[in-house]
């Protein structure tokens, strides 16, 4: 059973990251933790806001480190401030997303490298990374890419874990139409397993019959789960966001068709030679 997502209430805000894009708030909610809060400007259907919900909840079925997330009521009174067009008190009539904010954790585009095993050792489950990627080509998001983009760090006990954050460019960026033909094409240069960091990753990472096998059981398994649980998730979802049942049928058919996902996962092989 998923757990449910959260309700909270700013009660002040921080400031507003200058990022491409969703430019969120960082604000402070009434459990009195920081989050990052992204709204979609009363756009029907919300796809921002619905990828990010819906990949959350993927993330933790394949035991991906994600921010625990929540869903957000920002009142007018408390927009004391002009933070933008993207942030006019008219688009937080409805619930906004928050992700909250994971207290040391850091960009990965500014610190990983490989330069040999003492780098490598310094990385905890460094076989993730891989997995981050292999998700990304599952939904099908672009927004982390070589660049390792989305892509966090956090240290803990000496050792650096990997952090997955921003979803709201999967599932083809929301257009959930083009989603029906339920083809993989793998574009390059689109994701993280075609980045540099990977080729250098993988040469301190066995990729024997015996691992691949593993991952392929690791990977129906993960599969198998979101399935039994995507209607629960679909019903995280806020009515007011507009997500119909014609856009959950076309993503849960594009998830779990069997044709594609074995393409996803013949494309993960070759991206480990």
């Amino acid at each position: 059973m998923i757990e449910p997502i959260p309700f909270r209430r700013v009660i002040s805000i921080r400031g507003k990251l200058q990022t491409v894009g969703s430019e969120p708030l960082h604000v402070v909610c009434d459990d009195y933790e920081p989050y990052f809060l992204k709204n979609h400007k009363l756009v029907t259907p919300a796809t921002d806001l619905i990828n990010e919900v819906i990949c959350h909840y993927l993330l933790k079925i394949w035991h991906i480190n994600t921010p625990n997330v929540a869903l957000i009521s920002l009142e007018e009174e408390t927009i004391k401030s002009d933070y933008g067009a993207r942030h006019r008190p008219i688009y937080y009539d409805r619930k906004a997303f928050g992700s909250k904010e994971v207290e040391g954790a850091f960009d990965a585009t500014d610190f990983l490298d490989i330069k040999g095993k003492v780098d490598f050792k310094k990385l905890y489950r460094p076989e993730m990374f891989a997995r981050i990627g292999l998700f990304d080509m599952w939904v099908e998001n672009e927004d982390r890419a070589c660049d390792l983009k989305n892509l966090m760090i956090i240290e803990l006990d000496g050792r650096f874990r990997f952090l997955a954050i921003d979803h709201t460019m999967a599932f083809r960026t929301g257009a959930y139409e083009t989603m029906k033909e339920k083809l993989f094409f793998p574009t390059e240069d689109n994701y993280l397993l075609q980045s540099e960091y990977f080729r250098k990753l993988k040469r301190f990472l066995k990729t024997d019959k015996t691992r691949l096998n593993t991952e392929k059981e690791n990977f129906y398994n993960c599969i198998n789960t979101c399935k039994h649980y995507f209607d629960d998730i679909a019903t995280q979802l806020p009515d007011e966001w507009g997500f119909k049942q014609e856009s959950k049928t076309i993503i849960s058919e594009f998830l779990f068709d069997e044709k594609r996902n074995k393409d996803v996962f013949n494309e993960y092989i070759r991206l480990w030679q």
